[in-house]
């Protein structure tokens, strides 16, 4: 499917604006969905397009990820002046020190290590992710009908504490101690680096919540100045769409070369 003229048009007025942020997700927007989250790689193009535009002037460039921080800078590669978002909003880049824990956070992360290894028993072929502020429990691979028995048994599990923050995606059920949220991050980061007007790619639930927090703005010519874009299909709130990848990566490049001219 080619790119829209409404979306072209839009890049164009996006990018002429004096200060801007460029946001994306990283997995299922610039690396394809694989069944060992480590073996993730971005697509060709992505990330320099991405190093380029945080290079011009009055651009700030994200990575907003579900991932933990370091794993997120391992396999996107990316370097300053690119900021990057971990743990859905928990973790950023520019905070030194990382995620700081309570005494009570710390006693729930390791009360869900206990029950999620007899989840693992439960259900054999379930794998466990660690992140500094909660566990993904990831059932790709496994047939649809384990699969989704894994899932609703971890969001149970999710349930039965309160003060865990329990986020679905796509094949994968996260259980988090400390949690921000896309929608929330984002909006923070446009305010506090004053920009004019706000790019978002994503192609998850959690990235739905980014786009319905920077749809949902009281001011509506700024709400009007944020350019949101879903990735591959399913029902959105972006107010555009593109096939995969490879066509984000193309659409990164069509926005670079706008914002150099």
């Amino acid at each position: 499917m080619s790119r829209s003229p409404e979306l072209d048009r839009a890049l164009g007025d996006f990018a002429a604006h004096e200060r801007v942020l460029v946001a994306t997700d990283f997995d299922g927007v610039l690396a394809p969905l694989v069944l060992d989250p480590m073996d993730s790689r971005p697509v060709e193009g992505g990330m320099p397009a991405l190093a380029a535009l945080a290079d011009l002037p009055g651009t700030t460039v994200a990575l907003v990820s579900g991932r933990a921080l370091e794993p997120l800078r391992e396999l996107s590669g990316a370097q300053d002046p690119l900021v990057l978002i971990g743990s859905h909003g928990a973790e950023d880049s520019r905070q030194p020190g990382g995620l700081a824990l309570d005494d009570d956070q710390r006693a729930l992360l390791e009360r869900l290590d206990e029950e999620l290894a007899a989840l693992r028993e439960a259900h054999p072929g379930l794998r466990v992710e660690e992140k500094p502020a909660g566990r993904v429990v990831h059932t790709r691979g496994l047939p649809d009908d384990e699969a989704q028995a894994a899932l609703d048994a971890a969001e149970e599990l999710g349930s039965r504490h309160t003060a865990l923050e329990v986020t679905p995606g796509k094949g994968v059920v996260e259980l988090a101690v400390a949690h921000v949220g896309k929608g929330v991050a984002l909006v923070a980061l446009a305010e506090e680096v004053r920009a004019e007007a706000v790019f978002y790619a994503g192609d998850d639930l959690t990235d739905e919540h980014g786009f319905e927090a920077l749809a949902e703005d009281a001011d509506a010519d700024r709400a009007a100045r944020r350019l949101t874009v879903r990735v591959g299909d399913g029902d959105t709130l972006a107010r555009f769409r593109v096939d995969d990848e490879h066509a984000m990566v193309e659409l990164l490049q069509a926005l670079l070369a706008a914002r150099q001219r």
